[in-house]
């Protein structure tokens, strides 16, 4: 080849090459290793449903997508590691409403959801009010309302962590009906549940990861949800006994959405997003999720587009939520003793 020849050849690899560049095209076989989705809580049931997703996902891409657990602050943490990641997609943030959406709402991060591009809806779990199955004071919900009517400050119950998403379901249908209960923190829900079975505590709110884990201990009193659970068949919803929970959609459910960070190239976020999305349509893995107790979040609905809608309907939401927890702080103080 003649050295004109290999001048041109040269020229044209160099354009090639930086018009790649250019086009946030810098990783033009991505993904080429595996990826890490950091998870915000940990381990439990809850983990193993983001390990059933990634591993199909890993399966569409080509390479392994592992759920790493790292806990700390109520999510923020993980949200951080995340933030301090490159934006090349090989780091997702399991993005679970505590961290995206009630910490930024407290003041407690520097980010806000609009911080992260987003990926998919992948699972949402209702909350459901649970009792010892062996304890026969209360065999529905009407029971446990009225007698902590009547005897205010005596029972005690636990959400997991003060002031999370569970606790606000709760603390909105006690205020609603005016039953002053004490609220018993725990940074892991599985220690409130273990202090429920030890008899310390009168009942406790789970999510239906963990009810699947207890269900041979515990019995339902009624699901806080406004629509029926397909992971609790039969079990009756607050609003069968004429309650109210104040929270509409998702707003009363724990979910979680699959980002990555803003300046991650869009080309990029567009292949995760078309591996989890096939993912998530999979009847397959649809129904391992749902057997596990939670469901997976329709693609047509918490898709990239609807993003920022569903987020912001949930901070409004969650804004007036505050006010129950509020009341059930200044209530409890009144019998402490």
């Amino acid at each position: 080849m003649s050295i004109k020849k290999i001048s041109i050849v040269a020229v044209l690899i160099s354009c090639l090459a930086v018009s790649g560049f250019a086009n946030g095209q810098g990783e033009t076989n991505f993904p080429d290793r595996p990826i890490q989705n950091i998870f915000p809580w940990g381990p439990g049931a809850t983990y193993a449903a983001s390990q059933v997703v990634a591993n199909a996902m890993g399966e569409n891409l080509g390479v392994n997508v592992s759920v790493t657990s790292t806990t700390g602050a109520s999510g923020v943490k993980a949200a951080m590691t995340v933030m301090s990641k490159p934006a090349d997609g090989y780091t997702i943030f399991d993005g679970y409403v505590a961290p995206l959406i009630l910490s930024p709402l407290f003041g407690k991060t520097d980010y806000t959801f609009e911080d992260f591009k987003p990926l998919y809806g992948v699972v949402s779990n209702a909350f459901t009010i649970v009792v010892c199955k062996d304890d026969d004071r209360f065999p529905d919900l009407t029971a446990l309302i009225e007698y902590a009517k009547a005897n205010p400050g005596v029972l005690s119950y636990s959400s997991g962590a003060d002031i999370s998403l569970p606790h606000m379901s709760s603390a909105s249908l006690l205020k609603s009906t005016g039953a002053v209960t004490r609220h018993v923190p725990y940074n892991d829900s599985n220690e409130g549940i273990k202090e429920l079975l030890a008899g310390e505590l009168d009942f406790n709110v789970m999510n239906s990861g963990g009810y699947n884990t207890y269900k041979d201990e515990v019995r339902i009193l009624a699901v806080l949800s406004d629509l029926p659970q397909p992971a609790f068949p039969g079990m009756p919803l607050v609003k069968d006994f004429g309650y109210s929970i104040g929270l509409d959609g998702l707003a009363a459910t724990g979910w979680t959405w699959w980002l990555v960070r803003k300046e991650t190239p869009d080309d990029v976020a567009e292949v995760l997003r078309a591996a989890l999305k096939k993912a998530l349509d999979d009847p397959k893995i649809q129904k391992q999720v749902s057997d596990m107790g939670y469901l997976p979040m329709p693609t047509d609905v918490y898709n990239p587009e609807n993003y920022i809608k569903e987020c912001t309907l949930m901070t409004e939401q969650l804004k007036s939520a505050l006010a129950a927890i509020e009341w059930e702080k200044a209530e409890i103080k009144k019998y402490n003793k």
